[in-house]
């Protein structure tokens, strides 16, 4: 995509907010083609369009706080600037109105994005009419989602948290180093070796091993390695805990 933001072209009636100013549509998006023809587009209905230069999201932020976009559309997968959803609250929070517009059909991380304060979210496999009119829907501070599509979404979120939470908690039980063990044993490494790396006895590792199955209520490693990838456990350990404990093996 362009570094360059692109300037609006010369057009008619402009699209204004209820302040009657003209509202600067900001596109953090990485696919040049949408993202230029998006531009073409609102600007021909009156907006005043810009796509992001997507350097990190610092340099997203601080373009929001100078161009002060009355409307962002955000992708959720943007390379370099890593997952939009994270970007969702501080956008809101510099006043600006969020429309997801992704290619995901993950209903949960829609959901997310949602709850963060996004206004609503569009498939990019959209017709481009329903894209543009639900983005001047946006613009024209009309809502593009429904009280009950939102309560849906929101129960949705609530009810997988409450089933995730559930899974997880048996691995909450674990010590630090039991955690690290299971760490090792999904890396395919033997007790001798995940010992000799700790600079512990065998037998107490074996006996940390023997504690990860009676805590997890299985009788194999293979089956304790097995439910840690099926709840994703890893994911979410590595994400909080300090690295020493998950990465020591």
């Amino acid at each position: 995509m362009s570094g360059n933001l692109v300037e609006p072209l010369a057009t008619g009636t402009l699209v204004t907010d209820p302040d009657d100013e003209v509202v600067s549509v900001l596109i953090v998006e990485d696919h040049a083609l949408l993202a230029e023809t998006l531009v073409i587009a609102l600007n021909a209905e009156g907006c005043r369009a810009m796509v992001a230069e997507l350097i990190d999201p610092a340099h997203l932020l601080q373009q929001v706080r100078s161009l002060r976009p009355g409307v962002v559309l955000l992708d959720l997968d943007l390379g370099a600037l890593g997952d939009g959803a994270d970007l969702v609250q501080p956008l809101t929070e510099l006043g600006a109105r969020v429309l997801v517009v992704s290619g995901t059909t993950d209903r949960l991380r829609l959901a997310e994005t949602v709850e963060r304060g996004a206004v609503g979210f569009l498939s990019k496999t959209a017709p481009f009419e329903e894209l543009l009119s639900t983005v001047l829907d946006v613009v024209a501070q009309r809502p593009v989602l429904s009280t009950a599509k939102r309560y849906e979404l929101m129960a949705e979120l609530r009810s997988a948290r409450a089933a995730r939470g559930k899974d997880l908690a048996p691995f909450k039980t674990l010590t630090s180093r039991e955690q690290a063990v299971l760490a090792g044993l999904a890396h395919g490494r033997r007790a001798e070796i995940i010992a000799a790396a700790a600079f512990l006895s065998e037998a107490t590792v074996r006996s940390q091993i023997r504690s990860v199955l009676a805590k997890l209520g299985v009788n194999s490693q293979l089956e304790a390695v097995a439910l840690a990838w099926t709840v994703g456990w890893f994911s979410t350990a590595a994400q909080t805990s300090a690295p020493s404990t998950i990465h020591l093996l």
